[in-house]
This record gives C-alpha cells, structure tokens and sequence, in this order.
C-alpha cells in the first residue's frame, strides 16, 4: 500500500590491467554521421493519481531476461565452475598518467581513513519487488529524500532510511496490471526533479513504448507527469521490445537507449528528450539513432549540472575498447548523432559465470557491457565508466577514462582479492578542480577461495582528486555481506552511483559524498542496500 502523501499526477502520453594504462591514440579515425532512422512522440493527458488507490502487487519470478547481442540471455552459455589460480594482487598507486585524466588537484591515490558511513540501510527486497529477479536495483538522491527502484516497484526514504512513501512499479506510474519493468532513476539538480524511465513487453502489431516519468517539484512523493512515449520508423517493427532502458541527463535534455528485440536482437537505439517540455508536461517528439549494442548515455555531472558544447553516448565493445558517440543539440530542435571514435582498449567479458559459498548455484556475471550511465564533468574531456571484464579466468570489474580529445582510454581493474569473483559494477565521479576528481566505486562480489568462504557482498573504493586512475586490488570496504541462494540465478542487471547534491555536514561539502545501491542475498533472496558513504578532506 503506499503511504499517505505518496501522490502522482499523471500524464499518459502516446508515443586484464592492473594498474593504469593508456591506449593509443586511434589515428586516421574518420568520424561516421549517424542518420536518424526512428521518432519517438506523445501528447499529454493529465490525471490526478493522489486519490487513487495502489495497484496491487502482481506475483511474478522475473522480467524479461537480459539478453546479449546474440538474443540469448546474459551468462547462458558460460562455463559454472572453473578451477583458477589465484590473481595478482597488485597495490601500486603509482597511476597518474602525464595529461591524463584525474592528474590535477593533490595527487593522493585513494579514499583516505577514516571514511564516513552517513548511512546504510536495507532497501527494497524480492517480496517487496513480487518475487521478480533479478532487482535491477539503483536509486537516485535528492537534498532530503532518496528514491529507488527495483523491478516491479518504487519506495522513498528520508535520509537516514524512513520510508516516506511506496507502490508497485505500475502504480507508481499510473498502469494498473501492465507489466512494467527495468526501471531506473536520475535526479536532477538543477531543476530539483526526479526522473524514472521504465519498459514493457512487446506486443504484435503494437508500436514500441517505454514510460518516462518526472516529477512536478523536488518532492519525490508529490506529482509526476507520466509519458508513454511511442516509438515508430524503420528501426522500430511493430511489436519490438526496447530491453535495458538507460537514463541519463545533461543539462537540457534527458537521454536515454535501449537493445532492442523482435523476437531476436533487432538493433540498438539512442534518443535524448527536452527537459523543459517534459517538466512541463509537454507534447514532445524527438528523433532515434542506431547505435551500438549497450550503448549507454554518458550523465554530465555537477551541482548545479552545468552547460556542455555536446552530449556523449558509450558503448563498451569486447574485443575491441569502446565506440564514443557524440550529439548535438541534444534538447532539439536539430538534434544530430556521430561515431565520434572507436577507441582500442581491448577486453574480455568475463568467462565464466560467479560461484558461491555452499551451493553449485551460480549467478549470471553479465557481458562486459557498461550497465549504468558513464559520468562526465562540464569542463572536462574525459568520461569516467566502469564494467565487467575477465582478469585471469575471474569475473572482474574495469573502470577508468576516455578522452574526447584524444580519443583514448585510461582504465585499471578493480578486485576484493587474489580469489574473488567481483561483478555488478557502477561508478560516481564528480570534478573538485580541473581534472581533480573525486571517485566512487561500487559492486558485488563472492569469493569462494578466502579463508572464510563469502557469500555476495556490496564493496566500496574510491579514489581521491589527483590520484589518476589506480588499480583499486585489496583496498575496498565491505559495506555488506549476504548469504547464497539456489533459487536467483540472475544478478543486478545493475547498480547505481549518485552523488548527493547537499552537502553531508558543516565541514562536509557537496560533492564529497554520493549514494551507491547494490544487491545481494539474505535467507537465499535477493535483497537491496542503500548507503550514503563520504570521503576527503572534512568528511
């Protein structure tokens, strides 16, 4: 049921490196102009949802399956167990790169001790999300109030872990019985809204849809327009599912993609949507792009966000590094999209899938995609993203930096230890000075191989301005540890970094402390933590 003062207002609309390494620079790479090949549209109707009843939570096992490029689901055809050696476990900080990203500022490596957990509560679980797996867990963070997502609901805190106010996905949005799902969330800084997109299941002889949400005011439990947004042209055959909606912003406009499938992998898509029609509650139309599969919105980062010349796109490719796409005029009218860049840096999905403490159950590491939105600063050239990767036979975590001037990649891998399986990456970054900046890490691991078997687990590292990009092996915080299951055998989907827009005290400031979500198991289902951790000088 949701809590009193939980309103909506509803407008239905038709429409393996250990350390820091650089790649070359890609020379003679010609850029390619993308042409549009696809619109989205709506035309808003407003309803008042405050005095409407929730909908009731459906019972479900789970969405539909996140699948690669292949159309198989993620994590299907790899190996469960394999005996591996332990890696190694390198703890250089010796990782700033000459003109390289995060060179300015004091030069030190990583998140100081002591660190500040400001809190850390339990989010959302299976129950809570109707028994759906997996969680697709992420949450986004307002002055007062944080609000999160998960398949099949949405539930707001205060700060320190009240809930203020909860509802099914569909109801929150206003859909009754739809099946709606993969469900993410942003806040907006400058103009104090939140943001939810979702997805549905394609229907035959249906146009394509995803839903899109924002709210009326800072309020994440007052109105929101609702747009159902419609998708038609040649990228879009009627009856498409758009799977693995991303989220991301600049300042002007919202951008968002999807892989899509009919029943096989059709095509990728890109979009990006005016803020000021949508907070409006506006009729918008905009044009989509084709793009690479999991191509991700890059989010521009800063309190407030701050004007940017163009609008970034990222896809991570193994094999290969990474396609770097920019756009312009982003809120329209005239948007274009180019292939800015295929960047080397190449990279192993993981090869095999993630073991467990006590069961040969074993959960699915996904593809090396990047899965949450990359970040970058208003006056900076470089793009902070994370991944999973292969590092000696484990599931592993990459992150790191692409220059948009240079069109290379800085990156270095990230472990809980020499026998780890680490996975379900998400990062934060945000600029202190120029190219100084501060760094969140955030994800999962299990390892089978410690002294104490441990079961999936949330972990934290960061880097501190000016330390570049150092391999972060052996130096996380553990800000929660699960059990197994033999009932999940998906993972995640995702995670979330948002960096908190107030600042956490008097000697705190903005910018120093950021909410990270995760998921792990407790009793053999899945469950969601929420933790608002700073770092740095006076936190």
């Amino acid at each position: 049921m949701a809590l009193a003062g939980c309103g909506i207002l509803l407008a239905s609309l038709l429409v393996g490196i250990e350390v820091a390494a650089a790649s070359p620079p890609t020379a003679g790479s010609a850029e390619v102009a993308v042409a549009a090949a696809g619109r989205g549209h709506a035309s808003p109707r407003l309803i008042d949802q405050r005095t409407n009843p929730p909908a009731r939570q459906a019972a479900t096992t789970g969405d539909q399956p996140t699948r690669g490029v292949d159309g198989s689901p993620t994590g299907e055809n790899l190996p469960a167990r394999v005996s591996t050696a332990a890696k190694s476990s390198a703890t250089t900080t010796s990782a700033g790169v000459p003109g390289g990203p995060n060179t300015g500022g004091s030069g030190l490596p990583r998140a100081p001790s002591p660190r500040t957990i400001n809190s850390n509560f339990a989010g959302i679980d299976q129950a809570g999300g109707g028994g759906a797996q997996p969680s697709d867990v992420n949450a986004s963070v307002g002055p007062t109030q944080i609000l999160e997502t998960v398949n099949r609901r949405v539930t707001v805190y205060d700060k320190a872990g009240v809930q203020q106010c909860t509802n099914t996905l569909a109801g929150w949005l206003g859909l009754g019985t739809t099946n709606v799902f993969d469900p993410r969330t942003l806040y907006d800084n400058l103009n104090n809204r939140f943001v939810i997109i979702a997805t549905t299941t394609g229907t035959a002889g249906t146009a394509p849809r995803l839903f899109l949400a924002a709210s009326t005011s800072g309020n994440a439990c007052g109105g929101y327009f609702v747009y159902t947004l419609t998708f038609s042209g040649a990228l879009f055959p009627l009856g498409t599912l758009l799977d693995y909606p991303y989220l991301g912003q600049d300042r002007v406009a919202i951008l968002s993609s999807t892989n899509n499938f009919n029943p096989g992998y059709v095509n990728s898509t890109a979009w990006s949507v005016s803020k000021a029609l949508v907070y409006a509650g506006a009729a918008v139309t905009f044009p989509a792009f084709p793009v690479a599969f999991s191509t991700a919105p890059v989010t521009v980062v800063g309190i407030p966000i701050a004007p940017t010349a163009n609008t970034f796109y990222v896809a991570g490719v193994p094999g290969t590094g990474y396609r770097l796409y920019r756009m312009s005029n982003s809120a329209g009218p005239g948007t274009t999209l180019v292939l800015q860049a295929t960047v080397a840096s190449a990279y192993a999905s993981p090869s095999r899938r993630v073991n467990q403490c006590g069961t040969a159950t074993t959960l699915d590491p996904l593809d090396g995609r990047i899965a949450w939105a990359p970040v970058q600063a208003a006056n900076s050239p470089f793009i902070w993203f994370t991944h999973g990767t292969d590092i000696a036979g484990y599931p592993g975590v990459r992150y790191g930096a692409i220059s948009t001037s240079t069109n290379t990649a800085t990156v270095a891998n990230a472990f809980h230890s020499g026998t780890s399986d680490d996975f379900n990456p998400s990062l934060g970054a945000f600029e202190v000075t120029p190219n100084s900046f501060q760094i969140w890490l955030n994800w999962a691991y299990t390892d089978t191989g410690a002294s104490t078997c441990r079961n999936t687990s949330m972990a934290f590292d960061g880097v501190l301005p000016g330390g570049g990009v150092p391999a972060l092996t052996n130096t996380d915080v553990t800000l929660v540890v699960g059990s197994n299951t033999n009932s999940n055998t998906r993972f995640g989907d995702y995670s979330s970094v948002h960096v908190d827009p107030v600042a956490a005290s008097a000697t705190c400031p903005a910018g120093r402390t950021a909410l990270l979500a995760q998921q792990y198991f407790v009793g053999g289902t899945w469950a969601t933590r929420l933790v608002r951790v700073s770092f740095g000088p006076g936190c």
